[in-house]
């Protein structure tokens, strides 16, 4: 069980990445930090190729290697078939569509620092979802001595104690995060250390680690 803890870390890693926007023009921060967070969660990449962050193909690339990267903590090292993995991958997507977000408008601080407000409403998913899939593993009686089979039936256990919470998500107040955008080496770059603390303000990843 060691690694479902760990299962569907935030895309920051993905966010940090996204600094394809140069510093030359006009710049809008605000719509710049939406362009990311639109594409990293929602796959929406219009606000990405319209403030020139990127292309559309690499609004696409960045959006699957974050899925990817998510769907590798769940799957390393265990073998699961590709039909399960594919309906996971689809769960997790679903996941990330549904997160809520504002992003309010940007201070310029200086000449290499603009402050933008994000307005988030955590989403309670992580504590429901890990209380069912515990549950479930409880209740299991099936076949533990095939490995392949044990490992499907987990995974699947998991994908649908996500499923379950996702119909009935609930999500808390809004509370406001400060994402600095800076510019490091002549480009326009999300602060990483604000990244993560808006990862936590829109998940209840407190609860992904919670043991039965």
């Amino acid at each position: 069980m060691r690694k479902m803890k760990k299962v569907m870390v935030l895309l920051a890693a993905v966010l940090v990445a996204a600094m394809l926007g140069g510093c030359g023009g006009s710049f809008d921060a605000s719509q710049y930090v939406k362009a990311l967070l639109d594409n990293s969660y929602k796959g929406d990449s219009e606000a990405f190729v319209k403030e020139k962050v990127g292309t559309k193909e690499e609004a696409e690339k960045l959006y699957i290697e974050g899925i990817d990267t998510e769907m590798a903590s769940i799957t390393d090292q265990t073998q699961v078939s590709e039909e399960l993995e594919a309906e996971f991958r689809t769960v997790l997507q679903d996941v990330y569509k549904n997160v809520k977000y504002t992003v309010g408008d940007a201070e310029k601080k200086d000449s290499k620092t603009y402050e933008v407000e994000v307005k988030c409403e955590k989403m309670n998913i992580f504590g429901p979802t890990m209380e069912s899939f515990y549950a479930a593993a409880e209740a299991y009686d099936g076949d533990t001595e095939d490995d392949a089979a044990l490992n499907e039936a987990v995974v699947t256990m998991l994908k649908d104690s996500f499923k379950e919470t996702l119909a009935n998500v609930t999500y808390g107040d809004a509370e406001s995060v400060t994402v600095r955008v800076e510019l490091v080496n002549n480009v326009w770059t999300p602060n990483e250390a604000d990244i993560l603390t808006l990862q936590e303000s829109l998940f209840d990843t407190e609860a992904a680690s919670m043991t039965p």
